[in-house]
């Protein structure tokens, strides 16, 4: 055989003995991933017992869009944001049950954005097939692999938990491969690393912003369409209509007096952002006519003082900037719309809570001043979660 050929079998052999070396050692580190959904949600855990006023609900809409400190720095109103990624309505009674053991809020604010997720039918067209077993694969579906992991891997073990386990166990069979090759489930997710940030946000007991997530918009500015007059509601996953209307019965019936659904600020550039207010004029017809309020503040924008071309990361979600805005907006309405009245904290809660508006205003300056001071390449995947790194470069900020 040719030598050429005997050294190019050699380079292939060593280099596969390469790759089956290193995968066990990487999947030990993407098994034990923690990223911003972990930390946001054992801040959660981390908060005073029945110290909280709000607590609002939800997927990335609310972690980019609301602010907790600014709500705070507004009104005196304490809140937290139980958000992850892609949060389906599926899970929402899980969620449920962990906040009202552990809080006891005056309002229980819902982003309606995982009431539009599943199959959904389509006008005209043979009936779309909505079983659990057509839930599972894919990003936006009821039974995904990433929310679950997300929750499973942050409650504390519980009789809720193991119900949930024991629930989900039919979608978690299906999805064997990610035990074998567990980096699939953290698709979108390697920009985290912050095993550490959550050890020392423990160490320190408590969060001192909350949550907190931004980045900066890498993403071209359409035009917006002009939604039709007297659009109608459009249609919704059968599944997700029995998920909601069950979470609704279940919060009244463990005692949530005041339910607000909500859907954030968002852009509509397209057939697909068009349908997607339909979906959601369907999810306000079914929360208003289970007793629940419901407000769209994609409407709202101009009064907010929210500008399309400024204050977006993509047709999703607000920057920090529109966060802003939107949070001093959304504090008001709520404290006047519910009267609500701020629970009365102790001095060391106090002057936590001070503390977290003095970092907050600090996050929208380095926020604003990393973007002037860095070109395209060097912001395009920058992320702003709370971090440890990101508390210590806060506390420069508050000097100057």
């Amino acid at each position: 055989m040719n030598k050429k050929y005997i050294k190019r079998i050699i380079g292939i052999i060593l280099l596969a003995a390469v790759l089956v070396a290193s995968f066990f050692p990487l999947q030990e580190y993407f098994s034990n991933r923690i990223t911003h959904n972990q930390v946001r949600i054992k801040g959660f855990y981390l908060e005073k017992k029945n110290s909280l006023d709000v607590i609002v609900m939800g997927s990335s809409e609310v972690y980019y869009g609301y602010y907790a400190n600014e709500t705070y720095k507004n009104t005196k109103i304490t809140s937290y944001p139980f958000a992850f990624e892609h949060n389906p309505v599926s899970l929402w009674k899980y969620e449920l049950k962990e906040i009202l053991k552990n809080q006891k809020p005056k309002l229980l604010v819902i982003e309606a954005n995982g009431a539009g997720y599943g199959n959904i039918p389509k006008a005209g067209k043979p009936k779309v097939k909505s079983d659990v077993k057509n839930n599972i694969k894919g990003k936006y579906k009821l039974y995904s692999q990433l929310p679950i992991s997300i929750l499973e891997s942050s409650m504390p073990d519980s009789e809720n938990k193991r119900q949930m386990l024991r629930d989900l166990a039919f979608a978690r069979k299906k999805r064997k491969l990610d035990r074998y090759v567990p980096f699939l489930k953290y698709h979108g997710q390697f920009y985290d690393n912050m095993s550490c940030d959550l050890s020392d946000m423990e160490k320190r007991g408590y969060s001192p912003l909350k949550g907190v997530f931004s980045r900066v918009s890498a993403h071209k500015q359409h035009k917006e369409k002009i939604l039709p007059p007297n659009t109608k509601p459009g249609l919704l996953d059968p599944l997700v209509i029995r998920h909601l209307k069950k979470f609704i019965k279940l919060a009244k019936r463990m005692g949530v007096k005041k339910i607000l659904f909500v859907r954030f600020p968002h852009k509509v550039t397209d057939k697909k952002g068009v349908d997607k207010v339909r979906k959601y004029l369907r999810v306000k017809k079914i929360v208003e006519a289970a007793g629940c309020d419901y407000a769209d503040f994609t409407f709202l924008r101009d009064e907010i003082g929210i500008s399309a071309k400024r204050d977006f990361v993509d047709r999703e979600h607000l920057n920090a900037n529109g966060a802003r805005k939107f949070t001093a907006f959304l504090s008001k309405y709520i404290k006047a719309k519910y009267k609500l009245k701020a629970t009365k904290l102790s001095a060391d809660e106090k002057k936590r809570w001070d503390e977290g508006v003095k970092y907050i205003d600090a996050y929208y300056k380095y926020y604003n001043d990393y973007q002037r001071k860095y070109d395209f390449l060097r912001i395009l995947h920058k992320t702003f979660p709370e971090s440890t790194s990101l508390l210590d470069t806060l506390k420069e900020y508050m000097k100057k």
